[in-house]
């Protein structure tokens, strides 16, 4: 198989991965229809492995899917593809350096990006589709956010380090 069919067949692969851990792996948040989930550690693990555009397609597309078959999640949808698009494209561009400095501060600026792309998302924009969600929606779920990120965070870096010497993708 040649590198560019290799690169479309794991990119694909990671997005069917980030949509089953978003769906499946996926915990009911404080106020419905939020939920935490492990979609964020296959977009991390995929930008470590594969490189940003990957992960953007990977985080964009796999976990839009997931809030559009989760019970209530579809409202989120719009905004999941913009912030996994850009949480998976910035993780692989800093950890292209390749070091496990860069892989962990990947893994952080990730999960930073979804903290504070859910939180505007949640105060700005989704009051405008419905007025459930605002600035109380947005900081009430500020503390499950910094879970998912922390948790999702340390899991890509372990997985990342076990992964990344052993298997060679493209």
């Amino acid at each position: 198989m040649d590198k560019k069919t290799r690169k479309i067949t794991f990119t694909a692969m990671f997005t069917a991965l980030v949509f089953l851990a978003t769906r499946f792996l996926a915990f009911p948040g404080p106020i419905p229809p939020g939920y935490i989930n492990l979609g964020d550690s296959v977009i991390i693990l995929c930008a470590v492995m594969m490189g940003g555009t990957s992960a953007a397609f990977a985080g964009a597309i796999g976990a839009s899917l997931a809030d559009i078959t989760y019970p209530g999640g579809i409202i989120f949808a719009p905004f999941t593809f913009v912030v996994k698009g850009i949480e998976g494209f910035v993780a692989g561009k800093i950890a292209q350096k390749g070091s496990v400095k860069s892989v962990i501060i990947a893994a952080v600026a990730g999960g930073l990006i979804l903290v504070a792309g859910y939180f505007l998302s949640e105060w700005l924009l989704l009051p405008y589709l419905d007025k459930t969600f605002g600035m109380t929606f947005a900081i009430t779920e500020l503390p499950l956010n910094f879970v998912q990120a922390g948790v999702n965070s340390t899991l890509a870096v372990i997985l990342s380090a076990t992964l990344r010497n052993k298997v060679k993708l493209v």
